[in-house]
């Protein structure tokens, strides 16, 4: 277990020092603050519209930097001829595989809340620079009740991007999971760009299902097979939903949810999540120990 920690800690290290972590965390709030004042003419719906736009940003860029980090660990450790080194110190391969991919996920999950938090910072004045010339003379100015429900929709709009950011920590954590076990055997660039075709055709499952449907014979078997082992991303885009929806403790009134049934999704979400990652992680095992790292 020391050995597990002490890869999984380097490998952290490792993934937050990289340059591309810097950048792309930077293009991640640059696009977010860019955006942040930009009218977006959907007729007194901005701020839904800047919450879906701002997940979507948080997503791209947080997964180009973990498929990075997880695509390049392995084969870099192989290639410099390190990997024989910590293999020799009593560390098992799946040990190796496993502190790699906790890293990368622990590196991602710091990525997401660096980000994520100044975009809920974002959307809470967003919801002001939305407002109307009287709301925002509340907020500017005002006193009493009014002030006070204005803040609170504020707030409101500002953590209900929470779910939603657990939710792209969680897909990045599948699609990492698939870059790490991929690149027991290719190179970084194959890696990077199979887990990207996973990425598109993870959100594209409900259409391949017909299309597997259609094809019969004995064909159907295999591509049934191939369906099965592409992550099903949709699961983790519920980005409309908590746009468009004021979240309070028990879900009552006119486009409203409550914030049980929110976490309770999230929670089915991390239990695929955590399913399929341990089935890609296997899988990155049995790979890696055919694999010659002398």
């Amino acid at each position: 277990m020391g050995a597990l920690v002490g890869i999984a800690k380097n490998t952290f290290r490792e993934s937050a020092r990289q340059p591309f972590y810097y950048l792309l965390l930077g293009m991640a709030a640059a696009a977010l603050l860019v955006t942040l004042r930009l009218p977006l003419f959907t007729f007194y719906d901005d701020t839904d519209m800047y919450k879906d736009l701002g997940l979507s940003f948080i997503l791209v860029f947080v997964l180009l930097s973990g498929l990075l980090a997880a695509a390049t660990g392995v084969a870099r450790e192989v290639e410099d001829k390190t990997a024989q080194t910590i293999l020799s110190k009593a560390s098992g391969r799946w040990q190796f595989i496993l502190g790699k991919y906790a890293g990368v996920v622990a590196a991602a999950a710091l990525a997401t809340g660096v980000v994520g938090l100044i975009f809920a910072v974002a959307v809470y004045y967003r919801v002001e620079l939305d407002a109307g010339v009287l709301e925002r003379s509340y907020a500017q100015g005002g006193m009493g009740e009014q002030v006070a429900a204005f803040r609170a929709r504020q707030w409101n709009q500002a953590f209900t991007v929470v779910p939603g950011l657990v939710l792209v920590w969680l897909q990045v954590s599948v699609l990492s999971a698939v870059a790490t076990a991929l690149s027991t055997r290719f190179s970084p660039a194959a890696s990077v760009a199979l887990s990207l075709v996973a990425f598109v055709l993870g959100h594209l499952t409900i259409f391949l299902e017909h299309a597997v449907a259609a094809v019969g014979g004995i064909l159907e078997p295999v591509a049934q097979g191939v369906l099965a082992a592409i992550p099903f991303l949709e699961i983790f885009n519920i980005n409309l939903k908590l746009s468009h929806t004021i979240l309070v403790p028990w879900g009552s009134g006119p486009g409203a949810a409550a914030w049980t049934e929110v976490w309770a999704y999230v929670g089915w979400a991390a239990a695929y999540a955590g399913v399929y990652a341990a089935a890609a992680i296997g899988a990155g095992v049995l790979l890696f120990r055919r694999r010659s790292i002398a």
